[in-house]
């Protein structure tokens, strides 16, 4: 009896321990991978970079991005690290429904090493180093798009990287909306909104649901982004310092759109999608 009331203690004990881990796990599994920038000393001057109509103002550990002539129109922009790549394996959890992603490599270590202006474009270039030591260069390209905002692109060197994470600034108090329907018109701050592949459905995860084509949100600061990707992807809108993106491939092309309302950005969504229903708009 005592043999079995040891063994039977020796099983829970043992199946405490295989929750615990498997918390751990899924734990760190949404976590946000944020980058660690590295710079060469002569970034540490502030400097100016006009792009056709808008500007990358860079202030030694972060940068902004507006209309020329209004400052005050901050599009997008980053304190430290914005870019991170890695190796990853989808996988459906046992029960079928969600479907998790194994990180089999990270590549959180980001140099930015050079500025380049080519015409109404402004690259942005340097490497990334994963945690194996390997290095891939990476460009991240900001074009003037005219009146309705800029294309922002990213390219990985290394084909192997399978993995993209994008983090940008947020003020701390800005919301929040559109993902198609899953807002309804109220503040997605706080949420990890998942983007299935091309042709699946966006949902929260615990339950929302709508056209995977709105991997797009608009905030109460007037800013809009609109990824273009038909990845598996996550917003991450959890930090009240940053908003964070993951990309189930190595590149990105995205639009952050410019306007004075609300209206005006989602009519620049509607401009880019065509016929896809746009995005709720708050009263």
């Amino acid at each position: 009896m005592t043999s079995w009331r040891g063994f039977s203690f020796a099983l829970l004990v043992l199946l405490g321990v295989l929750i615990a881990v498997l918390r751990a796990a899924d734990t760190w599994r949404k976590e946000p991978v944020v980058a660690e920038l590295h710079l060469p000393p002569a970034f540490a001057v502030a400097r100016d970079f006009d792009f056709g109509r808008y500007r990358l103002a860079w202030r030694g550990q972060a940068f902004v991005v507006y209309p020329l002539g209004r400052p005050e129109k901050l599009l997008w922009g980053a304190d430290g690290g914005f870019l991170a790549a890695g190796i990853g394996q989808a996988y459906v959890a046992h029960g079928g429904g969600e479907l998790r992603d194994r990180r089999d490599l990270l590549c959180r270590e980001q140099s930015l090493e050079a500025f380049e202006r080519l015409g109404s474009r402004l690259l942005l270039k340097g490497h990334l180093r994963c945690a194996d030591g390997s290095l891939s260069s990476y460009v991240l390209t900001l074009s003037d798009d005219g009146e309705r905002g800029m294309i922002l692109t990213v390219a990985l060197g290394e084909p192997r990287l399978n993995r993209l994470y994008l983090a940008w600034r947020r003020d701390a108090d800005e919301r929040f909306f559109g993902f198609g329907e899953v807002s309804g018109g109220y503040d997605m701050s706080g949420r990890r909104l998942v983007v299935p592949s091309s042709g699946s459905q966006l949902r929260e995860e615990g339950g929302w649901s709508a056209a995977a084509a709105q991997a797009f949100y608009l905030t109460s600061r007037m800013r809009a982004f609109h990824s273009q990707s038909d990845a598996y992807q996550i917003f991450d809108l959890r930090d009240p310092r940053r908003v964070g993106l993951e990309v189930h491939e190595g590149k990105l092309t995205a639009r952050i759109y410019n306007g004075d309302s609300l209206d005006e950005l989602r009519a620049r969504q509607i401009s880019v999608i065509g016929g896809l229903p746009a995005a709720p708009v708050p009263k």
